[in-house]
């Protein structure tokens, strides 16, 4: 019998891809984005994983690690979109190093052949939520984060996002977590903290500086035919 030469080849060509996905996703732990993010990128990659998404938003992508992530769990999963939403200025919000990040962003994305799932939105939360339509499926939310910001880009977007998908915030555990360095103009804790005593069901990642992750549908949704 003649060996299927035509199912070894297709073989091999999965499996270089998957050699070449997992060395891609390697070296995404060996940049440095300076991002405050840390390995909580990988649960935003797990949830994209999980969700399938067809849409996603990220507000506040400064050097691109979550959008990195997000996107390379998109290309993992052959398809999707996220829309990456950042004026990429000047903030309070800016890391230290406070530099021009778009060329930062555009590079990193371009180093993991990621563009083609990651669309750049350069404009603010306000202006690119001018006209939306699309519903969402994963949201994360990192820009802003005094409290009128944040509130803001929950208002903007939540709406749109499906009901069984998510919404995820960065920096959730500041007010509880004095190490971190109080600041008075940090709103997320708060706001999250609101969202959860309004009924939104409301799960926290203790590590690096808090992620939460919002189901947007108040009182959460039934997991049962009601009878």
């Amino acid at each position: 019998m003649r060996p299927d030469s035509g199912g070894m080849i297709a073989w091999a060509r999965e499996r270089a891809l998957l050699l070449r996905r997992a060395w891609l996703n390697a070296r995404l732990d060996q940049t440095n984005f300076s991002s405050g993010l840390g390995d909580s990128a990988w649960a935003l990659y797990g949830l994209v994983r999980s969700i399938k998404p067809q849409v996603c938003v990220e507000i506040g992508s400064a050097r691109g690690k979550s959008a990195c992530y997000i996107g390379a769990a998109l290309r993992d999963n052959g398809g999707g979109t996220l829309y990456a939403i950042d004026p990429h200025t000047a903030t309070a919000w800016n890391d230290s190093q406070s530099v021009e990040t778009l060329p930062i962003m555009r590079a990193n994305l371009r180093r993991f052949a990621l563009l083609p799932f990651v669309e750049i939105v350069r404009a603010s939360s306000g202006e690119a939520a001018s006209g939306w339509k699309r519903p969402i499926d994963l949201l994360f939310i990192d820009g802003d984060h005094s409290y009128a910001g944040v509130r803001q880009d929950w208002e903007l977007f939540a709406r749109h996002v499906q009901p069984l998908g998510a919404v995820v915030f960065h920096d959730t555990l500041w007010d509880i977590r004095p190490e971190l360095g109080q600041r008075a103009d940090m709103g997320v804790p708060q706001f999250v903290d609101e969202l959860r005593t309004q009924g939104y069901p409301v799960l926290t990642l203790a590590q690096n500086f808090g992620v939460s992750i919002v189901q947007p549908t108040c009182g959460g949704v039934l997991l049962r035919v009601p009878a």
